[in-house]
């Protein structure tokens, strides 16, 4: 299944939905293999959304299995996450611009994205799998960028 601009567009509503106090999903997926963490500032090899789930320490609940993105999303004790993985970070890139719009915060590495709710709730996801962290500014705020903790 490929998605064009609107089931993108479609996908950072519903991610940003999560991300501020919607339904939870259920939580299902796999398990990933074991790997070094990486600096927090460093975006680091791209990740898979098991990879991602594995370290929030959940099962991702895979909602968009796409040539151009997966999204998957899980509940842990800090909240509700949404994780998308992109074929390449221009797509990355395209999709946070438009979500970004919508408000929430979100930990960006290599084509990979995750929202959660807030800043704290990533820290310890940045000190296993690096990236930056971006807040979207919502409704006309511009957005913050922290890529060093």
């Amino acid at each position: 299944m490929l998605l064009g601009a609107a089931g993108v567009l479609s996908c950072a509503i519903v991610v940003t939905g999560y991300a501020n106090g919607g339904p939870a999903p259920a939580a299902q997926g796999s398990p990933h293999p074991a790997h070094a963490a990486p600096s927090p500032g460093a975006s680091g090899p791209p990740a898979s959304l098991e990879r991602i789930a594995a370290a929030l320490g959940c099962r991702a609940e895979v909602i968009v299995d796409a040539q151009e993105l997966r999204e998957g999303g899980c509940t842990t004790g800090a909240g509700t996450f949404r994780m998308l993985t992109f074929s390449s970070d221009a797509k990355k890139r395209a999709w946070l611009t438009e979500a970004q719009a919508y408000g929430g915060t979100y930990l960006v590495g290599t084509r990979w994205s995750v929202t959660g709710p807030s800043r704290s709730a990533l820290a310890p996801l940045r000190a296993e799998l690096g990236g930056a962290v971006e807040s979207g500014g919502g409704h006309g705020r511009s957005s913050r960028h922290d890529h060093a903790p």
